[in-house]
C-alpha cells in the first residue's frame, strides 16, 4: 500500500469499498472489446482507431486502481490513471506507460484541437501498445491476486 499512499494523500483516489474482482474483470473485458473492436475499424477511420486504441489503455488502467480497491477522482481522472500506473507497474512497462500518457494527450487534441491528424503507422502502433499494456496489467492484477 506504500505504493499508492501519495495517491490517497493528495486526493487523487478514494477507497471504494463496492469494488469486487468481478468488476475488475469487468472493465478489463470492456478493454479487451475496444481492442478487438479498433482492429476490425482501422482500415476505415484512423482517428477513431487511435482514440479507441486510447480507450482501451484507459480501461485497463482503471482496472489496475480498482484492483487495489480504489476510484479515481473525477477530475484529472486520465492523468492521475497513467500516473498510478506508472507509479504501480514501474520500470519494467516504462516505455508502454510513456507511450499511454502521449496517446492521451495527443487524444486530447483530437477531441478539442485543429488540424491534427493520424497516420496508419501511428493507428497501428497505438492498438499494439494497448495490447501490450492489456496484458501487463492483466499479469500484475493476476499476480497480485495470487
Amino acid at each position: 500500500m506504500k505504493i499508492i499512499q501519495e495517491f490517497i494523500d493528495k486526493n487523487l483516489i478514494k477507497k471504494d469499498d463496492y469494488i469486487d474482482s468481478s468488476q475488475v474483470q469487468s472493465v478489463l473485458e470492456k478493454s479487451r472489446q475496444s481492442i478487438k473492436s479498433v482492429r476490425l475499424l482501422i482500415d476505415d477511420d484512423r482517428e477513431n482507431s487511435y482514440q479507441l486504441a486510447y480507450e482501451a489503455m484507459l480501461l485497463a488502467g482503471r482496472a489496475l486502481v480498482f484492483s487495489f480497491g480504489f476510484r479515481p477522482r473525477a477530475a484529472g481522472l486520465h492523468k492521475i490513471v497513467v500516473d498510478f500506473s506508472k507509479k504501480v507497474l514501474g520500470k519494467e512497462i516504462a516505455t508502454l506507460v510513456f507511450k499511454f500518457n502521449k496517446m492521451r494527450k495527443i487524444r486530447h487534441y483530437l477531441i478539442y484541437g485543429l488540424g491534427l491528424s493520424i497516420s496508419e503507422v501511428d493507428s497501428r502502433n497505438a492498438i499494439a501498445s494497448a495490447a501490450k499494456f492489456l496484458k501487463n496489467v492483466e499479469s500484475f492484477i493476476n499476480d497480485k491476486n495470487l
